[in-house]
This record gives structure tokens, C-alpha cells and sequence, in this order.
């Protein structure tokens, strides 16, 4: 009796172990003959079936098409990351693949060219409406963090400024811009003590504040003529604010050719204000960071771009940048339509005003060093 349970078992066993590597044989060969048989699909195809893999993966989410979703999207890419774990955008997870090792190389390797500490965001995927929803929940979220700002100044992070000359002032010609700013977010504000909104239309406290300042340094300090665009494009909602800030964004590209930088700039959500604020001889900023989407045909370029911005701000102020965190959207925040477009987003709800307006002034320097 007890000899043929055992049989028995080892039977089971036997064929729970061929089952195994029958289920590994059949996903290498699907990740293998799936990208073909895909590319040989009508894009009609590729989005229904793209749609049938999302809704039936998982309860949480659902896919369904809406007017701002209809832009063009490579969903090859998606289907195939999302069924071998390859990024064609990404030649490291196609080795990573063979070698999973190389997901735990520290992310800091993409700057290693810097000076001084940076704190490199993963590369995280999400789309803009997740990104929304995440903004609309400020407002609970600094009732919490109110009671933390006691203790939060102890671990600021203080920055020695180098000692490099200043560049040169141009001789300013409004008939050609070389910097665009925009805000997709026009009414974020900015809220360190907690007794403002997080939104408001009111331009001497929001984002149109900082672009003033921003503008104002480049023109009058370097002598780069700055285009500064002050439409709210996130009134009455937030819902489809970068949709409203793509024609803005074309608006002045097929009016000038000239533009060496075009910013979108932004400020963070409800970030710890221990992360993004900066003392730069006795005085406080805001810590910027950078983001890059990763599936517009621009993207290279947008993040060489970026990069330079970047490397520039920590060759200045070693640490004082936030780094780039790259992102895959919808929209692609708009960075398809020109590789000379960069997202910045200048602290979080946590800073002040103030702090921001300081930080204008160092990041026009960073960006007079890259103008030619």
C-alpha cells in the first residue's frame, strides 16, 4: 500500500516537472515567433489585440479608447516588452534578458559623467493619466505631510558652488528666439507651508511666476531672446492638458526655426522637501529634475538635449540636480515634436516660491551655457 503511494507520487511529480519545462519551451518559442507574426498584422490588428491582453490580464485595469489617446502609438513595442520583458527602446533588457544580473546595476551608471551625488529615478512606466491622478491627490497628501515639515530642514542638502566664469552675454534679437518656455501645467503653485492651494489662475503665484523669472535672467543676464508662452492649458481641468498644450507647442515651431531649447516647466508633486531643496550659500533653492519619454521618435535627441542641461546644472552645483527620470507616455509630453523639447519640473508642493524663483536664476546659466 505505502509502495504505491510513493510510485504514485513520483508519477506526479515526474509530470508536474514536464509541465514545467514544457510551459518555459512554449514561452521561449512565443517570445520568439511572437514579434514576427505581429509585424505580418494589420495596426488595427496589433490595437484589438493589444486591448484583449490589457482587459483580460488582469481586473485591475481596464483599456478603452478615448478622444486624447487617439495619437499614433507604437504598440509593437508594448505587446512585445509586455509578453518577453524586451524593450526594443532599451538594447540593456534585450541582454538583460540573457543576463538578469544586469537589472541590479545601480541606475547611477546612466550619470556616471557627473560630479557630486544625484539621485537617478528607475525608469518607471506609466501613462499621463496616471501621472494626472497622481497630481489631483495633492491636496489630501499635504494634509499629511504638514505634520512632517517640522523636522524635514535637518537633512537639506548643502552645495558648494564651483567657481567657473560665467558665459558670455549675446546681443539680444527678439526676431529670433532661441528659448521657448510653456507650462502644460500653468496653475501649479507652490504650497511649503501649507496655507495656499496647490492650483490657482493667479499668475504672481504660479508657474507663470517662475517662467517670468526665467525669462528675465536669460534676456537680460545672457542676452538669449526667450519666448515665454503664459496660456493656461490645465483650466477648467487637468484631464487632457497636454493635448491642449500640443498646438501651443506648434504654434510657435512653425512660426520660428530658430529655437535651441524648448522647455515645458513644471513643478513636482508632493515630494519630501528634504529631496528637492538645495543650500547654496545660505540661501535656498528648489531641486529640479528632468523627464525624458522614452517612445517618441525624438528620443535620443530629447535626452541628449536633457542630458546637457543636466550635466551642466551638476558640473555648476554638484547634486543640485535631481536627475532624469524617463518615462513612456501616451502623449509623449509632447517631445515628438521637436528634439530640442526637455521637461523640467523645479521642486515639489513642499518648496517655496520663492525657492523656485531662486532656482530660475541658476537654471538660466545652465542653459546659457548650452546656447550657441
Amino acid at each position: 500500500m505505502g509502495m504505491h503511494k510513493r510510485l504514485d507520487w513520483n508519477l506526479i511529480l515526474e509530470n508536474i516537472i514536464k509541465f514545467i519545462i514544457a510551459l518555459w519551451a512554449f514561452k521561449t518559442m512565443l517570445s520568439l515567433m511572437f514579434p514576427v507574426i505581429l509585424l505580418s498584422l494589420g495596426e488595427q490588428y496589433k490595437k484589438n489585440l493589444y486591448t484583449f491582453l490589457i482587459n483580460n490580464s488582469t481586473n485591475i485595469f481596464t483599456y478603452y479608447d478615448v478622444e486624447e489617446d487617439s495619437e499614433k502609438i507604437n504598440t509593437s513595442s508594448i505587446i512585445i516588452k509586455y509578453l518577453t520583458g524586451i524593450d526594443i527602446y532599451d538594447l540593456k533588457s534585450v541582454i538583460a534578458l540573457e543576463i538578469p544580473l544586469i537589472n541590479q546595476i545601480d541606475k547611477q551608471i546612466l550619470l556616471a559623467k557627473e560630479e557630486g551625488p544625484v539621485i537617478v529615478v528607475p525608469r518607471v512606466e506609466e501613462d499621463l493619466d496616471d501621472e494626472e491622478k497622481i497630481e489631483q491627490n495633492e491636496e489630501e497628501q499635504d494634509k499629511q505631510q504638514q505634520t512632517e515639515n517640522t523636522n524635514q530642514n535637518e537633512d537639506i542638502k548643502v552645495i558648494d558652488e564651483k567657481n567657473l566664469s560665467s558665459p558670455k552675454k549675446k546681443k539680444l534679437d527678439p526676431r529670433k528666439p532661441l528659448v521657448l518656455i510653456y507650462h502644460t501645467h500653468t496653475t501649479e503653485t507652490y504650497n511649503k507651508d501649507g496655507n495656499v492651494k496647490n492650483f490657482t489662475t493667479d499668475s504672481k503665484y504660479n508657474l507663470i511666476r517662475v517662467g517670468d523669472e526665467l525669462k528675465k535672467e536669460l534676456e537680460e543676464k545672457y542676452g538669449i531672446a526667450t519666448i515665454h508662452d503664459t496660456t493656461y492649458h490645465d483650466v477648467p481641468k487637468r484631464e487632457g492638458a497636454y493635448s491642449k498644450s500640443r498646438p501651443t507647442v506648434q504654434k510657435y515651431l512653425k512660426k520660428y526655426n530658430t529655437f535651441q531649447i524648448i522647455i515645458d516647466l513644471h513643478r513636482d508633486a508632493s515630494v519630501s522637501r528634504s529631496k528637492t531643496t538645495a543650500i547654496i550659500k545660505d540661501k535656498s533653492y528648489a531641486r529640479v529634475m528632468f523627464v525624458v519619454d522614452t517612445l517618441n521618435k525624438n528620443h535620443t535627441k530629447n535626452n541628449i538635449t536633457t542630458s546637457k542641461i543636466n550635466d551642466t546644472l551638476n558640473l555648476l552645483y554638484p547634486g543640485f540636480s535631481r536627475g532624469i527620470m524617463y518615462k513612456q507616455s501616451k502623449l509623449h509630453y509632447n517631445q515628438d515634436l521637436s528634439s530640442k523639447i526637455i521637461l523640467i519640473e523645479v521642486g515639489s508642493t513642499e518648496n517655496s516660491l520663492e525657492e523656485a524663483i531662486n532656482t530660475a536664476q541658476i537654471l538660466a546659466r545652465a542653459i546659457a551655457q548650452n546656447i550657441n
